[in-house]
């Protein structure tokens, strides 16, 4: 799997984390963030190659993911649109790992 392909996923989960914790109480963002996460978690546990510390980082953030799907499946119990407190705690991690992970994937694209 190509790192360009890593990249896209991230700023996509990026994106809807940052999306789901800015709009709270909004079915359309707990759906949009399940479904990008859906779409994006395979890319995330890929072997790319990274040193150590990259790859912890990358699966820190795969397994975060993974969580969080988890937890936004378990919301019909609940009324649509309405995130639970460990939801957005989580979903606010995941931007900022997201966040770190992207700068330094970049940053291993540019000193290639």
């Amino acid at each position: 799997m190509e790192v360009s392909e890593l990249v896209a996923a991230l700023v996509d989960i990026e994106r809807a984390a940052y999306e789901f914790v800015e709009m709270p109480d909004s079915a359309e963002a707990d759906k949009r963030l399940l479904e990008t996460l859906h779409r994006c978690q395979a890319r995330l546990n890929e072997p790319y190659g990274f040193d150590s510390d990259t790859d912890a980082v990358r699966g820190r953030v795969w397994r975060d993911c993974m969580t969080i799907m988890s937890n936004l499946r378990l919301a019909p119990q609940h009324a649509a649109g309405q995130q639970s407190e460990l939801v957005r705690t989580q979903t606010q991690k995941l931007a900022s790992l997201t966040k770190g992970l992207l700068d330094l994937v970049r940053h291993r694209m540019e000193r290639r």
